[in-house]
C-alpha cells in the first residue's frame, strides 16, 4: 500500500512545485527610484493598478519604490536580462553612450517643448526607443520630473555667472552628459551613486548636487540643503522600461494595455512637473533654503552659453548623425 502511494505523492509534489513557479512568474515587479511619497511613485502605482485591473490581476504588478530592488545602474541591466520585469529609473549610458541624449541641455527649453519632445512621436523619442530596443529594453514612456537645478550645502561663488569658477564640488550621476553640463556651469564634479549622496553631502565629500528637480531636492534633502539654483538648462526624467523578452511574451491585447497605462503615466508626469516645480521651490524657501533666483534673461543667457560649450563635446561623443536627428526637434 505504501509503495503504491509513492508515485501519487511524487506527482502531487511536482504539480505543487510547478504551480508555485507559474504563480511566482506572474508576480511582476516594477522597480522605482523615487521616494515613497514622491509624485512619480504615485503615478507609477496608478499605472500598475490600471494594468492589474484591465488584465484581471494576471501579472500581480507591484511597485517597489525608493530603490528597494537595487541601484538604478544595476536595475537597468536586470531589466535588459529579464530578471526584473519593469522599472521607472534613470537610464545611464553604460549600455550605450547614445543613451545620454535624454539629459542633453537645450533639448526642451520650456514646458511646452517638454510636452512635444518627451512624448512619443518626436525625433528624440523615436531615437531613444530604438537605442534601448537594441539592448533588449522596451521603452514605454518617459517620466518627466521637471527642470533640474543645483542644490547646495554651501553657497557657490557668483552662481549666476557661469564664466566664474564656483569653487565648489558637486555630485553628478554616472552619466557623462551630466558631467559635461555641470562643468559647463563651472563647477568641479565628482561621481557618486545615488544611494551614497546624502552621507556624501552630510560629511562634506561634495558641496551639492546636480540632476534633481525642486521636488527631489525638497523631499530627499530638505534638511541638508541651504541653497538651490534653478538653472533649468536640462530636463530631468526617468524612463518607464520593460524587458523586451517579457514584452514579447504578452498578447497584442496585453501589449496595448501596458502601453496605454504608461502613456497615461507619462502624460501625468509632464502635467505634474509643470505644476510642481514652482510649488516645491516655494516649499524650499518656506523651509529656510535660499533660492538664488534667475531672471528670464539670466536663464536664456546661461542656456545659450551651456549649449555652446556642451554641444560640440556631445557631437564628438555621440556622433553627428545623432545630433542631426535631435536638431530636428529644436524650434
Amino acid at each position: 500500500m505504501k509503495k503504491s502511494l509513492l508515485p501519487l505523492l511524487t506527482l502531487l509534489l511536482v504539480i505543487m512545485f510547478t504551480s508555485g513557479n507559474v504563480l511566482a512568474a506572474q508576480r511582476w515587479r516594477i522597480a522605482g527610484i523615487a521616494p515613497v511619497d514622491h509624485a512619480s511613485t504615485r503615478i507609477l502605482k496608478a499605472a500598475a493598478d490600471e494594468i492589474n485591473e484591465k488584465t484581471n490581476n494576471k501579472f500581480k504588478l507591484k511597485v517597489y519604490p525608493a530603490s528597494q530592488l537595487g541601484d538604478y545602474t544595476l536595475v537597468l541591466n536586470e531589466v535588459a536580462q529579464g530578471a526584473i520585469e519593469l522599472a521607472d529609473i534613470s537610464i545611464t549610458p553604460q549600455l550605450d553612450k547614445r543613451l545620454g541624449i535624454v539629459y542633453m541641455p537645450g533639448l526642451a527649453p520650456t514646458y511646452d517643448d517638454i510636452d512635444r519632445v518627451y512624448a512619443k512621436g518626436s525625433h528624440f523619442y523615436d531615437l531613444y526607443e530604438t537605442i534601448l530596443a537594441e539592448h533588449n529594453v522596451k521603452l514605454l514612456g518617459l517620466d518627466v520630473q521637471g527642470f533640474a537645478g543645483v542644490g547646495m550645502v554651501k553657497e557657490p561663488k557668483s552662481p549666476k555667472d557661469i564664466d566664474v569658477s564656483k569653487d565648489a564640488m558637486i555630485r553628478v550621476p554616472p552619466i557623462e552628459t551630466w558631467k559635461i553640463v555641470a562643468e559647463a556651469l563651472n563647477y568641479k564634479t565628482v561621481t557618486i551613486q545615488w544611494g551614497d549622496l546624502y552621507p556624501a553631502m552630510q560629511t562634506g565629500v561634495c558641496d551639492g548636487w546636480i540632476a534633481g528637480t525642486p521636488s527631489w531636492n525638497y523631499i530627499a534633502f530638505k534638511d541638508l540643503l541651504n541653497y538651490y539654483i534653478p538653472y533649468n538648462t536640462t530636463v530631468d526624467s526617468t524612463a518607464y522600461i520593460m524587458s523586451m523578452d517579457k514584452w514579447n511574451e504578452l498578447t497584442p491585447e496585453e501589449q496595448e494595455i501596458f502601453q496605454t497605462a504608461f502613456t497615461h503615466a507619462a502624460a501625468a508626469s509632464r502635467e505634474n512637473a509643470r505644476n510642481e516645480d514652482a510649488g516645491y521651490i516655494e516649499k524650499m524657501e518656506e523651509g529656510g533654503i535660499e533660492i538664488i533666483r534667475l531672471t528670464d534673461e539670466d536663464t536664456r543667457l546661461i542656456a545659450r552659453k551651456v549649449k555652446e560649450k556642451v554641444w560640440p563635446d556631445l557631437t564628438r561623443m555621440l556622433g553627428q548623425e545623432v545630433m542631426d536627428k535631435l536638431d530636428k526637434d529644436l524650434q
